[in-house]
Order: structure tokens, then sequence, then C-alpha cells
């Protein structure tokens, strides 16, 4: 058996996940909420919801660094994004 530094083997489970939000990401916010128990079929439909928000949310975003013929994404551009879909953000630095 080679004693070379190979790369690791990994599992294809992280690949088919990719962007899709987690039951315990879920949960977590759903206790953020003030919820105590979640029905099984919740899940789908807050993936559904959330990935629809993130959209909607990224799109305003990449409108407003066209608008400032840029192509570096930051934070105050997001913030501006939420705030034009009507969501302001204080909480942030």
């Amino acid at each position: 058996m080679a004693k070379g530094k190979g790369a690791k083997k990994r599992s294809g489970k992280s690949a088919s996940k990719a962007g899709k939000i987690s039951k315990p990401g879920i949960r977590r916010l759903a206790r953020r909420a003030g919820v105590k128990r979640i029905a099984a079929p919740v899940y789908d439909e807050v993936r559904a919801v959330l990935g629809d928000f993130v959209k909607g949310v990224m799109q305003d975003t990449v409108l407003v660094i066209e608008c400032a013929k840029r192509k570096t994404v930051s934070a105050a551009d997001v913030l501006y994004a939420l705030k034009k879909a009507g969501k302001t953000l204080y909480a942030v630095a």
C-alpha cells in the first residue's frame, strides 16, 4: 500500500445538496421565530419560499451592481436590494 499524499475520497452527498436548505437550518429559523413543532410537509414548502425570496433579492442585487457598473457585490448592495423589496434591515454593522 502506497503512502502518498493523494486526495481524500469524498462522498457525493454534498454535491447533490448544493443550494438546499437543510432540515436543521429550517428548524433553527423556526425556533428563532417561536415555533415549537414543525410538520413534515412544511420543510419542502419553506425551502421553496426561501429559494424564491433569495432569488428575488439576488436579482435586485445584480440590478444594483449593474447600474453602478461594478462586478463585485458588497453588503451595502444586498441591503439596498432588501430595502427596495420593502424588507429594510437595520442590524448590520
